[in-house]
């Protein structure tokens, strides 16, 4: 649609983003309140599993950093499994009831993990087998018999790990989604950062406020405001939102065209790239930040729940700060530029993580500027890939391409959840970290030798010359084109040419462009 002031009509805006003629304030209040939701849930493992681990399944220390690793890699499995076809799905359904059902499956199996150990029980699961799966995944084949003790627990857990990632992924990609479908392209670098500062808002309440209550209350506790925050999630998506499928439909693409596709756009195969590496950094460092602190918790005299909320500390440092930041993202990447602001985040974000990796504990005052520079660096670097993809998508591919997007997450999650968590149990805590650092820097400097060639790409996809115009436009009219995002300009043009024929006009001139718009209601 065309967007234009409106003298007599004051243009409607929620946190200075403008808010179209047909969705509300609460339903944009309500999409960043669930997207808030979805984030308590995506991070409220990284407290939960270490001491539920240690104290409920009774693992071995020995590979704490492997099992910790794969149990937050069977939410990555499922992503990978299905986040692609949700993403498609997504686009002939709505993203609203794929949000609904995922909130409902969070709410039972987050309750249902609780009880692994008795659920293996009740299922009579065989000892031997369990150990060997579980030894198995883990990289240590030969040390079956040290699984024996927790494997049965172990492997359920590992599965109902799996059915909440299937959870999480019906949810989470809908709302980085409808952030495109409600915000035009001049507020979408606002709208991103403000989805992103719900999600780290989302991390410094489960490491500020959840944590303690774990210590205080019990692990147990924290399961069950799980299952609470994911009944309302459901609840305030059925009162709150409504789908805004507003693009052209496309030719129906599977994951391997949309892959095809990105492959010839480089502007799409730096955000697929980005979403690849630094996706996984909130979860490699809360993670193995709080499994690091878990292990040491018998040598510093702690119990596993005080553990987790020291080695929590530094996560609600990196929270608040990128809540302050995430603004500052916004403007960055609508004013300085998306790829610029991409490139320097990932600058700082690779020092940081290499800090945290040369720290010489879990609780050291350097974890401190680290997590700082890590913060800026995941805040930037995820929300101006999540921007730049939505400008360079091809039109009525929104949603596929966010879909392949979000896949990326999962594989690289799983690559450096897998490997640190051995190098975690090997080497040392800090090479998983290390590893994660040189990766995010080998990346940043990619992205600075290609810059130009993101840019110029960019501006010939999203040029006006793209368009097929069947009738004379006057320049103003025309100009009005670049606020409308990219993917819905031939629709726009399509429909005030066809409401010019209608009403026997000869040209589009921003005055037939003002009568369209008040047709639309707008």
């Amino acid at each position: 649609m065309v967007e234009q002031k409106d003298t007599k009509q004051p243009v409607k805006k929620f946190a200075g983003i403008e808010i179209p003629p047909d969705l509300t304030k609460g339903n944009f209040f309500f999409l960043y309140f669930n997207t808030l939701l979805i984030g308590l849930l995506m991070v409220i493992p990284a407290i939960l599993q270490p001491a539920f681990l240690k104290d409920v399944i009774k693992v071995s220390l020995d590979f704490f950093g492997s099992i910790n690793g794969l149990l937050q890699n069977m939410s990555q499995v499922a992503t990978l499994f299905f986040v692609g076809y949700v993403g498609i799905l997504s686009d002939r359904t709505g993203r609203k009831i794929l949000a609904i059902i995922g909130f409902i499956v969070l709410a039972v199996f987050y309750f249902l993990f609780l009880y692994s150990n008795q659920i293996a029980a009740a299922l009579n699961l065989s000892a031997g087998f369990s150990a060997t799966i579980c030894a198995a995944l883990s990289f240590a084949p030969a040390r079956a018999a040290e699984f024996s003790d927790f494997g049965q627990g172990l492997l359920t857990a590992y599965f109902i790990r799996f059915i909440i990632g299937i959870g999480l992924v019906l949810v989470y990609p809908q709302f980085i989604t409808m952030v495109g479908d409600y915000v035009a392209e001049k507020d979408r670098g606002k709208g991103m950062a403000f989805n992103g500062m719900m999600m780290g808002f989302g991390s410094l309440l489960i490491f500020g406020i959840v944590a303690p209550i774990g210590k205080k209350s019990g692990i147990e506790v924290i399961f069950y405001i799980s299952v609470a925050i994911a009944l309302a999630g459901a609840f305030f998506t059925i009162v709150g939102l409504k789908d805004r499928l507003r693009e052209k439909k496309a030719e129906k693409k599977g994951l391997i065209e949309i892959l095809k596709v990105v492959n010839k756009k480089l502007p799409l195969k730096a955000t697929y790239l980005c979403s690849l590496i630094t996706r996984a950094d909130i979860v490699i460092i809360a993670t193995f930040l709080v499994s690091w602190a878990v292990k040491l918790a018998d040598q510093y005299n702690m119990t596993s729940e005080a553990a987790t909320l020291k080695g929590s500390i530094p996560m609600i440092v990196m929270g608040l700060f990128s809540l302050i930041i995430m603004p500052v993202v916004g403007i960055l990447i609508d004013k300085w530029g998306r790829v610029p602001t991409i490139i320097l985040s990932l600058f700082m974000g690779a020092l940081g993580l290499i800090l945290i990796g040369l720290s010489p504990n879990p609780f050291s005052g350097l974890i401190y500027p680290a997590v700082i520079l890590a913060g800026f660096g995941m805040a930037g670097a995820i929300v101006g890939a999540n921007t730049l993809a939505i400008d360079a998508s091809p039109k009525g591919l929104v949603g596929s391409v966010m879909g392949g997007l979000n896949t990326m997450q999962p594989i690289g999650v799983l690559f450096f959840m897998g490997i640190g968590g051995y190098l975690f149990d090997t080497f040392g805590p800090g090479w998983a970290f290390g590893l994660k650092g040189a990766a995010t820097l080998v990346l940043a400097i990619w992205m600075f030798t290609v810059r130009g060639r993101i840019a110029e790409e960019l501006k010939e996809a999203t040029s006006l010359d793209n368009l097929t115009f069947t009738m004379e436009w006057e320049d103003e009219a025309k100009k009005r084109l670049e606020k409308v995002p990219a993917a819905f300009r031939e629709a726009a043009v399509s429909g005030a040419e066809e409401y010019a024929r209608k009403h026997s006009y000869d040209k589009i001139t921003p005055a037939v462009m003002e009568e369209y718009k008040k047709e639309l209601g707008m």
